[in-house]
């Protein structure tokens, strides 16, 4: 039998960038309410809302201070409460980022277990993980281990009270929880409960693949294995599923980087009890320069693999076929604006190669995630000051570019180009000031080019990226293609993106070229009965199944099926 969340389509939503609508600069709970006749008119169902919990935003919002309690720059529990009901009303539904990996420092469990004089010291102390500091030859205290967090830096924090240093594998101010207490999982579940109870449909539960540590604390260097997808986690995500989510009949996406086919299978298969669906990452960062010293790593623009694309969605697709169910996606919260990454956001080739990626993307089965502001192809940052960005991470590795002997150019336009802030600025509604995001300057700068990049003017033209998403999003609908089959064909071609993908009533034939340079297609095809469905360049051309692509030209044919 077949789950409504096989055959929703999911946008998710960065409250803090979406709309305002107290003018305060923050976008807010509200500001979702007021555009859902958007969200329902561009076709999707579900609404992913980032992290809505009472927070001192040292991570926008993923340090959560009290589980309970809606950030006040976002509104209240009873806004909240509005934003389902009127969601509900129009068959849409509501799910949230649920963070069980560690909370802020400010959460009041932490601030009793830092501190030996609370009378609650001793329980709430074992909620979060510690280790005495260790010390070198002449004395000196030194770090218990030499794991580095995935924000840059050591793992461990001194608390001089408990002379203990507490592990936190992303910043400081979110200590890492200890899953083997048992009164701790309780109070986590009963929360999860509480949530579920108040009307909301899903989670997609964050860094999940983390929940478990090597207790063992064996040096290394960075050290991820200890602390990233280690076997005992699996054994706490089954512990929710069949306690909380199985029973509920709730939604719940996993996001583990790096799975395996039996790790994803145990992940989000059928038969799981963990999750229904999983994000992984496999298809996100094909484009690092290994050679880049100055700025490395993820940071390292350097050219796009579009073979290594195709084989991670073929991959997916596969790999969960009659055995579990796939996600499609380009982008999230963390990652560069998907037009800029993958496309092209100079102004000849913006709108032409956003089309293309989606029609690569949204002829594929599965559920999909739309981005806020893809589906008007939003952009990377143009920040010229170091100051215009506001993520944690940004200041580290700027400074890590500079010692590594980059430019103040080099480091900014690295910025420019990876960082998570790019994910992350105001909704681009109009040509007004601020965009239609708020009428106060916004939390973090409005990108340039909101003039000419917005949903009200693309509203008015036909065949423009937005109304190119409402189109797709139809059709999925209409040709049920979340449960689709396709094949890549070329799969080994480093430049064309082509599928053959069979709907409820038509076959559809994508033919894609990925990037910059013109390319002449050689397909093993018979296109017999296709007519052209939807082009990005000139429809004679591709009328007449010329197979000159230029630059970023993309196609869908299509032909009634034989049943």
């Amino acid at each position: 039998m077949r789950k409504w969340w096989q055959d929703t389509i999911i946008y998710q939503v960065y409250l803090r960038s979406f709309n305002d609508s107290n003018n305060d600069g923050i976008g807010d709970i509200n500001g979702v309410l007021e555009k859902l006749d958007y969200l329902q008119d561009l076709g999707v169902n579900t609404l992913w809302i980032s992290p809505h919990y009472d927070s001192p935003m040292d991570d926008n919002g993923y340090d959560v201070r009290d589980f309970f309690k809606v950030s006040e720059d976002y509104g209240t529990i009873e806004d909240f409460k509005q934003l389902l009901n009127e969601a509900h009303r129009r068959n849409m539904k509501i799910i949230t980022d649920l963070v069980l990996n560690h909370t802020s420092d400010e959460h009041p469990w932490f601030v009793k277990a830092k501190d030996p004089n609370h009378p609650e010291f001793e329980k709430y102390h074992d909620y979060y993980i510690w280790h005495k500091p260790k010390y070198d030859d002449s004395g000196k205290r030194k770090l218990p281990t030499e794991w580095v967090s995935w924000f840059g830096g050591p793992v461990w924090e001194y608390n001089e009270a408990t002379d203990e240093y507490y592990l936190h594998i992303f910043s400081k101010k979110m200590p890492d929880l200890n899953w083997r207490n048992q009164s701790m999982k309780e109070e986590l579940k009963a929360m999860i409960k509480w949530w579920i109870d108040l009307g909301v449909d899903g989670f997609r539960v964050d860094a999940s693949n983390h929940l478990e540590k090597n207790w063992d604390f064996p040096d290394a260097k960075p050290g991820y294995e200890h602390f990233s997808s280690l076997p005992k986690h699996h054994d706490y995500l089954e512990e929710l599923g069949k306690e909380i989510f199985k029973p509920n009949n709730v939604m719940v996406i996993g996001e583990a980087g790096g799975a395996t086919k039996k790790e994803a299978l145990q992940y989000a298969g059928f038969d799981s009890n963990e999750f229904n669906m999983l994000i992984q990452f496999e298809h996100c960062w094909v484009d690092c320069d290994p050679h880049n010293t100055l700025t490395p790593g993820k940071w390292a623009k350097g050219e796009v693999d579009v073979t290594r694309i195709k084989h991670s969605f073929s991959h997916w697709i596969d790999l969960f076929k009659n055995k579990g169910w796939n996600t499609i996606y380009w982008a999230n919260h963390d990652q560069p604006r998907i037009v800029s990454h993958y496309g092209n956001d100079d102004y000849i080739y913006h709108e032409k190669s956003a089309k293309m990626l989606a029609y690569t993307l949204y002829l594929l089965p599965g559920t999909p995630i739309v981005y806020y502001g893809e589906e008007i192809g939003m952009t990377n940052v143009d920040y010229q000051n170091l100051n215009d960005f506001r993520d944690v991470e940004v200041f580290t590795e700027y400074q890590n570019f500079m010692n590594n002997g980059a430019s103040h150019e080099v480091a900014m336009q690295a910025l420019r180009d990876r960082s998570r802030d790019n994910a992350r600025t105001p909704m681009q509604w109009n040509n007004l000031l601020y965009s239609g995001f708020s009428e106060h300057a916004p939390w973090i700068p409005i990108n340039h080019n909101y003039e000419v990049i917005n949903v009200q003017r693309q509203a008015q033209q036909e065949g423009s990226i937005l109304n190119t998403y409402k189109q797709l999003l139809k059709l999925r609908k209409e040709e049920d293609l979340a449960h689709a089959d396709v094949t890549f064909i070329d799969l080994e071609h480093p430049q064309s993106f082509n599928i053959h993908t069979v709907g409820k009533d038509f076959e559809y034939l994508v033919l894609a070229n990925f990037k910059e340079t013109s390319l002449t297609m050689q397909v093993a095809f018979d296109y017999e009965g296709y007519e052209l469905y939807l082009t990005n360049d000139d429809k004679d051309k591709a009328t007449q199944f010329s197979m000159d692509f230029s630059p970023y030209e993309a196609r869908i044919y299509r032909k009634k099926r034989l049943k």
